[in-house]
């Protein structure tokens, strides 16, 4: 019985609940039953981390970073991996290190204001939440999470159609036409709903729809509602009042150290 106990207790405080609305989305893309819980990283899941790491490298870095996420989170029923929005995978990472590690993130960086080296936390506290305005959340739905701004239905994109792009443009790159895929917008994946998987079909499509089939007028929409919601999409921490810029500050290379 005492085993069946100390199973069931560390399955339950081994779990740590994200609050949606402390991500860097704010929670406004999800649905109401999509929860996020994260867990401890094995540490098997840290020394492949570790292994063959290549701090000039984004795309090594990038798919370490989501294999951390992948391997130490628990989604409600009906939900994967695939549907967490692209721009909160990084802060989740920083919780797994944080609650794996049981120790804050500091950021160190340069004061300008104060010719002075300094230190941030990484946390929701200090976080710098963008707050959309009140011209915009009037189109917000808030049962589908999504917004209709220019005629259009915005979304951020989710991993799953980030990671169908990826794949689409890595197979493309060694195709005889590789060169025109370089200066194509993907302004699409704004616009696709709930999906977290889009075929190399679907993407030929919505390529040729947003880079030659609508109107200028109509682009140039397109291009508004998405610099809209640009800000939601930055990574910066507030201190005394003042915006820390955290872009390639965070030592991912040692970050479990």
């Amino acid at each position: 019985m005492l085993s069946i106990y100390n199973i069931l207790k560390d399955l339950i405080f081994s779990q740590k609940k994200i609050d949606k609305s402390k991500l860097p989305s704010q929670g406004l893309f999800y649905k109401d039953d999509f929860f996020i819980f994260i867990k401890k990283s094995k540490e098997e899941d840290i020394k492949e981390y570790e292994k063959n790491f290549v701090k000039n490298n984004l795309s090594v870095i990038i798919q370490k970073v989501k294999q951390i996420v992948e391997n130490n989170i628990i989604l409600s029923k009906g939900y994967i991996f695939e549907d967490i929005k692209s721009i909160d995978v990084v802060f989740l990472f920083l919780e797994i290190v944080k609650y794996t590690k049981n120790h804050n993130i500091v950021i160190n960086y340069v004061d300008e204001v104060n010719n002075k080296l300094d230190d941030i936390e990484f946390d929701y506290k200090t976080f710098n939440y963008y707050k959309l305005g009140d011209e915009v959340m009037k189109g917000y739905d808030s049962v589908e999470k999504k917004f209709k701004l220019n005629g259009y239905i915005y979304t951020l994109p989710s991993i799953g159609v980030e990671n169908s792009l990826a794949f689409f443009l890595y197979n493309k790159s060694s195709s005889y036409d590789a060169y025109k895929y370089q200066s194509l917008n993907y302004d699409f994946t704004y616009f696709v709903g709930d999906k977290n998987f889009l075929t190399f079909d679907e993407i030929e499509n919505l390529i040729q729809i947003f880079n030659f089939d609508l109107e200028k007028n109509e682009l140039e929409k397109v291009k508004k509602t998405i610099e809209v919601f640009i800000p939601l999409q930055k990574y910066s921490l507030i201190k005394e009042g003042k915006e820390v810029d955290i872009n390639s500050k965070i030592d991912l290379e040692n970050i479990w150290k």
